[in-house]
């Protein structure tokens, strides 16, 4: 099977999907064509493509294992003929020979080709400069991170999500209770009413994401969160060029346990916040139903930055469209404990202070 290659019509070279223009680019000669000039110029060159000359070549072949050749899919690059060999989840590549960017549209099923797809707008650019800001001003983390702080490897990556959309029916009851205290003659008396707090609604989600990739952690994704939706553009091959995608390998019907889970604790803290005026309040029992949804495939835009460090690898994720960042970066123990050490010291230090200058001025006596 064939990869799909855009090439720029001036000058040959490999075209990519700009986010922000919605336009293929040319990253050699600077033009800038639409997406459907891309399309019929593709279609043209297709057409009249000459057939391969034939040869007797014999090829010792090794196969793959039955293990290999089930997750293993086999694929030549359309701009330099090299032979692509990637996992079966993959939907855009690029050439490890020419660089060229490869898409490879027929690896999505038909459940899991996306309807929608959220473009890129933060560039490779700003992404490194999140990367090397994020270092600056850090008093916490450990010292090899305030210097030498380099990128091992940037990937413009598409994550796949389902995206949900339903109405949550929610009945919960909780016990509550409203304290007062205050004195009778020798005693100092405590009142506490206790009630039965019921709260019902309905409340509508839409567009819900769930990552529907195996290979991200749901931890991460969700860190980076939200995506604005306004930004979605219907999905084609084109907006791939550029980018690495992998197509959904967890199904809907998996993604559905995650998004009940994200569903019932949204409503519960929203319906927990309208119960106001009690000093403590308990859930008694709830009710959460969700009658009827609807889930759709899409793709979402993810800066993934990896740098080592003593043997380690450490992660950045950046949202590929509002820039929203998360790392797992730690802090150094030993820093916050001599902070906290010099806070306390500090604060010790002005207190004997304003005790000598009392007992100076002659009030303690």
């Amino acid at each position: 099977m064939a990869t799909l290659t855009y090439k720029c019509p001036s000058c040959g070279s490999p075209l990519v999907f700009d986010g922000r223009s919605q336009d293929m680019t040319c990253g050699s000669c600077g033009n800038s064509f639409e997406t459907e000039t891309v399309q019929q110029v593709n279609a043209i060159e297709q057409k009249t493509e000459k057939e391969p000359n034939s040869t007797n070549w014999q090829v010792e072949e090794r196969p793959f294992s039955p293990e290999e050749a089930a997750r293993t899919r086999s694929y030549s690059c359309s701009s330099c003929g090299a032979e692509l060999l990637t996992d079966e989840t993959t939907v855009a590549t690029n050439c490890a020979f020419c660089g060229s960017p490869s898409i490879l549209p027929t690896q999505f099923t038909q459940d899991t080709r996306p309807s929608v797809i959220i473009p890129f707008t933060v560039s490779k650019e700003q992404a490194t400069a999140m990367f090397h800001n994020y270092f600056k001003g850090k008093k916490l983390i450990p010292n090899l991170f305030l210097r030498n702080n380099t990128i091992d490897e940037i990937r413009q990556l598409y994550v796949p999500y389902w995206l949900f959309t339903c109405q949550a029916d929610a009945q919960i009851t909780y016990n509550a209770t409203q304290v007062r205290s205050y004195r009778s003659g020798q005693y100092r008396v405590t009142q506490t009413r206790h009630f039965v707090v019921n709260r019902s609604g309905t409340l509508d989600f839409r567009d819900l994401p769930v990552d529907a990739s195996s290979k991200m952690d749901n931890e991460i994704t969700e860190s980076i969160e939200p995506y604005n939706m306004s930004g979605a553009i219907n999905f084609s091959p084109e907006t791939l060029s550029g980018a690495l995608a992998n197509r959904a390998d967890v199904n809907s019907e998996e993604s559905k346990r995650r998004a009940d889970q994200r569903i019932r604790t949204t409503t519960e803290n929203t319906f927990r916040s309208t119960v106001m005026g009690y000093d403590s309040v308990i859930p008694r029992a709830s009710n959460i139903q969700i009658p009827d949804g609807t889930s759709m495939p899409a793709l979402y835009p993810l800066w993934h930055i990896t740098t080592k460090k003593e043997g380690k690898t450490y992660t950045f994720a950046i949202n590929g469209q509002t820039g929203e960042l998360t790392c797992n970066i730690p802090f150094s123990m030993a820093k916050l404990i001599s902070w906290v050490v010099g806070i306390t010291g500090g604060i010790t230090a002005v207190g004997f202070l304003i005790l000598f200058l009392i007992a100076y001025l002659g009030v303690l006596t």
